[in-house]
């Protein structure tokens, strides 16, 4: 139960985090055009709406993928596996989550030498001269969070994998189970 507990709110968490992504992208689109219509019809341009851009933009990409991963919304082929039967339906599925989550987890890994060497170096931005490295910080802490979420989903298919029932049900009937499929 307590797992249950701590995916539920893990899941919650990464909506939020994506809302708060996308009201960062809103604000940045907002910028964007006013410096579009400032520049076009005042010649009056808005400095540093590049530099705003370039180290939101990480952040806003970050803040999305937890979210992605706790709704599953990847890309998937499950040709081979519905030809092929449940069981190794459900396998396959497990195989995909522990690729992405191997994917994501070095993903993560390897932002923590990128932003040290970005603090070290003293990188800014080229006209706010913003430090660059707590944005990517940022954005290394949100990847982490996404591989949080992905081990949880390995987790859940490696339990699916060992429960008779099928996870997804069809939209038209109750689920199957592995020997109905025989």
């Amino acid at each position: 139960m307590a797992l249950v507990r701590l995916d539920r709110f893990l899941r919650i968490g990464a909506r939020w985090l994506a809302l708060v992504g996308f009201a960062g992208l809103l604000a940045l689109a907002i910028m964007m055009t006013a410096d579009a219509l400032l520049r076009t019809f005042f010649s009056a341009p808005l400095h540093g709406v590049n530099d705003v851009s370039a180290v939101v933009m990480a952040v806003v990409i970050a803040s999305c993928i937890p979210a992605n991963l706790a709704d599953r919304k990847n890309i998937t082929v499950e040709v081979l596996g519905t030809m092929l039967g449940m069981r190794v339906n459900k396998l396959l599925t497990l195989f995909a989550s522990l690729v992405v989550f191997a994917v994501i987890l070095l993903m993560a890994v390897q932002f923590i030498p990128f932003v040290e060497g970005m603090y070290t170096s003293g990188r800014r931005t080229w006209v706010l001269a913003w430090p660059i490295w707590p944005w990517w910080s940022v954005a290394t802490v949100f990847l982490y969070y996404a591989a949080i979420i992905q081990a949880s989903n390995v987790i859940k298919d490696i339990g699916a994998l060992f429960d008779n029932v099928s996870t997804r049900a069809p939209e038209h009937g109750p689920a199957t189970t592995d020997k109905g499929m025989r």
